[in-house]
């Protein structure tokens, strides 16, 4: 397989849709409390085949989300509390690619986030975030479908803390035995729907 067959192979693997399972954060082996995202956050990871990406993550805790505040900002509205949604989200966007050296594969490798073209951290605008992944799947349909496919992803963090984030894919469904199916193979999805349309 030449080596554009194989990252192509890779994108195709990886592209979908993702929700966050889990955060963890380590420094130098130690567990460490999370401080970014706080004990039960919520997330959305989207790759797509052409290259691009998304990431979106925010805590869920009342003490970090001031129920007060909606969008556009009221200019009643503290700046402490908004600093408090700031310090507790991430989001951005921008161009993803995967390693090419031997040992990325479609169960394991390297990848890079980048340069990212929107983020709401304004130093991470223009820098490539790399992270290791790896790819598992459930084998039973405890907790989820059995089939259902597993994002681990683990990078370096600003403050120097290593974070893990597991990753689970949604843009799926189970057939009739609880297995984990793509939407295409889904009845009544729009992929399903345009493909016996032709």
């Amino acid at each position: 397989m030449s080596s554009d067959s194989k990252v192509q192979a890779i994108v195709r693997a990886l592209a979908g849709t993702y929700a966050l399972i889990n955060s963890t954060a380590t420094l130098n082996g130690v567990s460490v409390p999370d401080l970014a995202f706080g004990e039960d956050p919520v997330g959305l990871l989207t790759y797509t085949p052409s290259g691009f990406m998304s990431l979106n993550i925010a805590a869920t805790q009342s003490q970090y989300r001031p129920a007060n505040l909606t969008f556009p900002y009221n200019e009643t509205d503290s700046n402490q509390d908004w600093a408090l949604v700031g310090q507790h989200t991430l989001s951005y966007a921008g161009p993803w690619s995967v390693s090419h050296d031997d040992s990325t594969t479609e169960k394991s490798g390297s990848l890079v986030h980048g340069p990212i073209w929107v983020a709401n951290v304004p130093k991470w605008t223009g820098i490539e975030e790399h992270s290791n992944y790896s790819v598992h799947e459930t084998k039973s349909s405890e907790g989820f479908p059995k089939g259902t496919k597993l994002l681990r992803m683990e990078s370096k963090w600003d403050n120097g803390n290593q974070g893990v984030l597991w990753w689970r894919r949604v843009d799926g469904g189970t057939d009739e035995n609880d297995n984990w199916i793509p939407n295409s193979l889904i009845n009544g999805s729009p992929l399903k729907e345009a493909d016996e349309g032709k």
